[in-house]
């Protein structure tokens, strides 16, 4: 069957995990334990041997060692196998034996007697009447390096067999009810621990069918994963929320923005229509047709920069370049549209700075600021451009002495279409596209743009490129 839930997988593969674990450890207690009682047998036979075999020897030297029987006739139940003992001699016939066990149930065995004759113990298991299992040792005495004696000592299994039943019957009935439980336990987890991706997907989900994107997950107290996860997926949202509000803005504004000129040319068109008209009449309509047509393809042309910067698919063509010798041309360009309004640019101070550029967009940027602070400086006011190098960056300032913008306005100047002041936009020719642009460019080159005003006072961009003045003198020394 297949686990199509993350809860089943998860439980499953916790089932899995635990019941390999659950077994690998019960054939290893079983193994170990096993092996240990055994062991500790052994090591008891050993010891009784050695006690019959220091009684053979005692009596060898025509001592006695009394009470030998009784020492074995106490690990003796009735009706039970317990301990016993046989002593050979070194012919392999029975010379002496404990009274609870007869010779003929098992013999003395080719292997032991061969073992003795090399003078090595021998350890044998044994099954009595076909059900009741000993254990038996063998261990030779050596006179002169010849088998004189050999001596057995057995023991019932049954006690070591019994534990080890009854421990696997322990394991065999613990560890499913382990699984059991195991299973009811992960499941209850699995479902409490993801019931907030439940949520995740059902707010989703509703902002999938209904559109509601304000609609937010809640934020769980304890910040973990799944806590990132809900702030990561509400950032997303807000980021999507405000895209699109920015898109149906956009939307709204280029709409507004073309319509208008489009309303132009048909209602001149219409009204030079209307009647007979002098050829002059139709060239004043053809000429300001035409500024509109230019207006409209300066918005398109802009609107086409700012989708490719949107899109990473402004070509930059860089070039080390000395960022003073294009503020100085642009500059001059400049005074001609300054000096038409009675406006001075002042250069201040401009250092030699070199960074890598892109000529065309550059010019582009420095022109539309300075444009725009033409635009907005009152007959009589002026423009001071600054540029040195700072921490690694040129820092160029351009500040004029112009109307100002108000300090509500000054986080929105760089979105698309926006005016402070919407009433004179079109009669100063402005797009509202002109400083987004200047901030793409900044942008790709890897700088910022950054701008400070005061109403009635003026407005200062600061544009920051990175420099390669100071790596360029690096490389040279």
């Amino acid at each position: 069957m297949a686990f199509k839930s993350i809860r089943s997988r998860l439980t499953a593969w916790y089932i899995l995990l635990l019941g390999l674990i659950l077994i690998l450890f019960s054939v290893f207690l079983n193994y170990f334990l096993s092996k240990r009682l055994y062991e500790s047998v052994d090591n008891s036979l050993t010891v009784s041997a050695t006690v019959v075999a220091t009684s053979a020897v005692m009596k060898f030297n025509r001592s006695t060692l009394s009470g030998l029987d009784q020492i074995f006739e106490q690990f003796t139940g009735a009706g039970n196998l317990n301990k016993f003992y046989r002593i050979y001699d070194g012919s392999g016939n029975v010379g002496s034996r404990s009274n609870n066990i007869d010779a003929s149930k098992f013999p003395l065995s080719q292997i032991a007697y061969a073992d003795a004759l090399k003078g090595a113990n021998s350890y044998e298991t044994f099954l009595v009447d076909g059900k009741f299992p000993i254990r038996v040792i063998t261990m030779p005495i050596l006179r002169e390096k010849k088998l004189v004696n050999l001596v057995q000592v057995g023991t019932s299994l049954e006690a070591v067999q019994e534990t080890l039943s009854n421990l696997r019957i322990f394991l065999f009935t613990a560890v499913p009810s382990v699984l059991v439980f195991a299973t009811l336990f992960a499941r209850f987890l699995a479902r409490r621990a993801l019931k907030p991706i439940s949520k995740i997907i059902q707010t989703a989900r509703d902002i999938g069918q209904g559109q509601e994107l304000s609609q937010r997950i809640p934020v769980f107290k304890v910040q973990d994963e799944l806590g990132q996860l809900a702030l990561t997926f509400n950032e997303m949202m807000d980021r999507l929320e405000n895209s699109f509000a920015q898109m149906r803005q956009f939307s709204s504004d280029a709409s507004h923005e073309l319509r208008t000129p489009l309303t132009v040319l048909q209602g001149q068109n219409e009204l030079v229509l209307s009647k007979p008209r002098d050829p002059k009449e139709y060239q004043e309509v053809i000429i300001s047709n035409l500024e509109e047509i230019s207006y409209m393809s300066k918005v398109l042309e802009d609107l086409f920069v700012l989708s490719r910067s949107d899109e990473n698919q402004i070509l930059l063509n860089c070039k080390p370049m000395d960022l003073r010798d294009l503020v100085e041309e642009v500059c001059k360009h400049a005074e001609v549209l300054a000096g038409d309004k009675d406006i001075s640019i002042v250069i201040a101070f401009l250092e030699s700075v070199t960074i890598n550029g892109d000529e065309v967009r550059l010019r582009q940027m420095v022109w539309n600021i300075l444009h725009n602070g033409i635009k907005y400086t009152q007959p009589g006011g002026e423009l001071k451009v600054s540029l040195l190098e700072e921490a690694g960056f040129a820092l160029l300032s351009i500040q004029d002495t112009g109307i100002g913008i108000p300090e509500k306005d000054l986080p929105s100047i760089f979105d698309r279409f926006y005016r402070v002041d919407k009433a004179r936009s079109r009669d100063e020719g402005g797009s509202g596209l002109g400083l987004s642009i200047c901030k793409h460019i900044a942008e790709a080159h890897k700088g910022k743009i950054e701008v400070e005003s005061k109403l009635g006072i003026g407005t200062r961009f600061k544009i920051r490129i990175p420099s390669t003045t100071s790596r360029g003198t690096n490389e040279h020394h």
